[in-house]
């Protein structure tokens, strides 16, 4: 049986088949005309040369539903920057590329990806002209134009207006650990010390709430604040539901073999799970908890056995599909981000 359950606070609109797409982007092409949509790729000079983006931008090809694509880029020099130039501008649509790393506020963050989407949203919403926004992240190897046409449709025909997308996260083995064996299992331990909250709620709805992939309206991009480094997108996620209504929000299915850069769990990702824990600590302050040493302490306790939980599910699971499962590496990924709580 086809998955439709719906969950939490917001839509989920699963993948269901895969016929449709092509009169998903007819209908995109139809809107784009009264709705123009802009696409923004944050990249960094070092992907430039990625098998990756070179697929990514001969998928893009072939979307004539885009107006424009803002690519905005930080780690570049004068040669990375020419370069970036002559690839983007094989794409047919109107394409521009920003260079922050030469103008960066100096009481800003440090260029990097959320400054690479703050400084796209805001050119965006002062020009005008793009009524949607989409975001679509550089180093997805197995990326699909079809795939985002299933993500911009809800906010350019449905009527939603601000839509995420999610992925299984599995290709020879489960991926995904800083999701599945880190946050999920923090904001459920949140929960244990602090009780359901209407934030804690939201982001509990969300099947992969660090997916770079997100569509929304103008309006939403310009009331946005954009967090810097890892903690773009549970930032995001956080003003969102101060800003658009739950009713207003979906999350999209995306492909099966959805795959991007995989990083080591002990370096890489242990600095993501400490990013992602002090923006989360700080949103939930803003809400009027988390205001005090002895509550962070307190989650970090509930996250010992919410992530061993975690573990167990997560063993169970891979067994269950005959998938590759080091129990080893699993809890060491886990003592990793339970460090940086």
């Amino acid at each position: 049986m086809s998955d439709f359950a719906q969950t939490g606070l917001i839509t989920t609109l699963q993948r269901l088949n895969d016929h449709h797409v092509g009169t998903l982007e007819a209908a995109l092409a139809v809107s784009a005309a009264e709705h123009p949509l802009a696409l923004v790729l944050p990249c960094h000079a070092r992907e430039l040369d990625s098998p990756a983006l070179t697929h990514i931008v001969r998928e893009l090809s072939g979307a004539a539903w885009i107006a424009e694509i803002i690519v905005s880029m930080n780690g570049l020099d004068p040669a990375s920057h020419a370069r970036a130039e002559a690839l983007f501008a094989q794409l047919p649509q109107k394409t521009r590329v920003l260079w922050n790393d030469r103008a960066p506020a100096a009481d800003g963050p440090p260029a990097g990806k959320g400054t690479n989407v703050a400084a796209a949203f805001a050119l965006l919403a002062n020009e005008g002209r793009a009524a949607l926004i989409a975001t679509q992240d550089c180093d997805v190897a197995t990326f699909r134009r079809g795939d985002l046409a299933r993500l911009c449709y809800p906010v350019a025909r449905l009527r939603f207006r601000y839509a995420k997308a999610y992925y299984p996260r599995v290709t020879d083995r489960l991926y995904g650990r800083v999701t599945r064996l880190f946050l999920a299992p923090l904001l459920h331990a949140c929960v244990r010390v602090a009780g359901h909250h209407p934030l804690l709620d939201f982001l509990l709805s969300f099947r992969y709430p660090l997916s770079g992939e997100v569509a929304m309206t103008r309006e939403v991009a310009a009331a946005l604040p954009v967090a810097g480094g890892y903690a773009l997108e549970i930032g995001q996620l956080c003003d969102v539901f101060r800003h658009v209504d739950p009713r207003d929000v979906c999350q999209v299915g995306g492909s099966p073999d959805y795959d991007h850069r995989h990083q080591p769990a002990d370096t890489a990702l242990a600095s993501m799970a400490g990013e992602i824990a002090n923006e989360l600590f700080r949103q939930l302050r803003a809400e009027g908890i988390a205001r005090s040493t002895d509550f962070r302490a307190a989650v970090a306790a509930a996250y010992q056995r919410e992530s061993a939980l975690a573990l167990r599910r997560s063993a169970a699971l891979a067994e269950m599909n005959a998938l590759p499962f080091d129990e080893a590496a699993e809890r060491a990924a886990v003592e990793a981000f339970a460090a940086r709580i």
